[in-house]
């Protein structure tokens, strides 16, 4: 229609609408004029689909199991850097723009992150903010620290552990509660979710029995850890700490407990101990010299493991492997050698 008045007008008119009538709004008239105009016969536009809940967490192990149950669907956001200690953060402007616009904040609890209680209890929904140690089900031990530890205020324990991840079972129920707390919120694709933590659940369980069947003859054999965060994991798998050097690794331990921890390295004979990448102190060789000592690296934060949805059995496997690997060398070594591991 708009095309034949345009071909009926002549001199000044068509000049006159062609100058006037931007090269755009012409465009659209002649869509118009032609049927490519949206009518009610035509196909109806696809909606866009919602924007995929953004999910939030603090640590990078929990980012490994969230990554596990989003797989194909979203992506998790971790809060803090990989290698970062949770002991003493302290949280920047980007980080609290991004708990604030998360529709889920997924956190160990105040034991752990205590400088995200504030921000959490002011600036973001309860329901929004999900303690793990607090959620049904979860097995909760008691710390494990023993001696003249050091009991900074920046770093407080109290009388829980709370690296409760590195219990296989408390890793399935974290994926549980992760997956309970995510479908409520996105249920177009609660089948998906399902499906990805019943995946999750059959990975770990393998992969317990895989360590069980690696650890079962290293259960009398005594090690030492640098920091105390390994009670679960001992714990379940039947694993022996003599003791450990701290309870906040960024504090050296009291004079005291060096002692107690020299006399307890000279009598364990040969022996492991293991540090965390992120501490490297020089005490450390000091007080392993002219030892039957090896030193390994156990990392409780996986901050070397790539986030994939099955980072988090490969990093338990990791940990199973590297503790018979060093146990074994070190009861077959000769004594009066000391390997460190940089």
């Amino acid at each position: 229609m708009i095309i034949s008045i345009l071909q009926n007008l002549t001199g000044f008119s068509a000049r006159w609408v062609l100058s006037t009538v931007t090269p755009i709004a012409l465009l659209a008239l002649m869509a118009a004029s032609t049927g490519h105009a949206t009518s009610p016969n035509s196909p109806k536009s696809v909606p866009a689909q919602a924007d995929p809940l953004k999910i939030v967490v603090s640590i990078k192990p929990l980012a490994l199991i969230a990554a596990a149950i989003t797989d194909g669907i979203s992506e998790p956001e971790l809060l803090l850097p990989p290698g970062t200690s949770p002991h003493n953060y302290s949280l920047r402007p980007s980080d609290i723009r991004k708990l604030t616009s998360a529709n889920l904040v997924f956190w160990i609890g105040g034991d752990m992150e205590s400088f995200l209680v504030k921000v959490l209890n002011r600036h973001v929904e309860k329901s929004h903010s999900i303690p793990l140690m607090e959620a049904p089900d979860i097995r909760v031990e008691g710390s494990q620290y023993t001696g003249d530890h050091d009991h900074s205020s920046d770093h407080n324990h109290g009388s829980h552990d709370p690296h409760i991840w590195l219990n296989p079972e408390n890793a399935i129920t974290i994926a549980r509660t992760m997956t309970q707390a995510i479908t409520q919120r996105d249920k177009t694709n609660t089948d998906k979710y399902q499906k990805n933590l019943n995946k999750f659940i059959d990975q770990v369980r393998a992969t317990d029995q895989a360590n069980k069947s690696i650890l079962q003859d290293y259960q009398q054999r005594g090690f030492f850890v640098f920091h105390d965060a390994w009670g679960y994991f001992a714990n379940y798998y039947g694993l022996n700490i003599i003791n450990n050097f701290t309870v906040n690794p960024e504090q050296a331990p009291g004079a005291r407990h060096m002692v107690e921890l020299r006399n307890e390295l000279a009598n364990a004979g040969k022996t492991c101990l293991f540090r965390e990448p992120q501490f490297q102190p020089a005490y450390l060789k000091t007080m392993i010299n002219n030892l039957d000592v090896r030193v390994d690296i156990l990392d409780p934060l996986a901050s070397n493991i790539k986030t994939s949805p099955d980072a988090y059995p490969r990093f338990l496997g990791k940990l199973a492997t590297t503790i018979r690997n060093c146990l074994s060398a070190s009861s077959d070594k000769p004594g009066n050698k000391t390997l460190v591991r940089q």
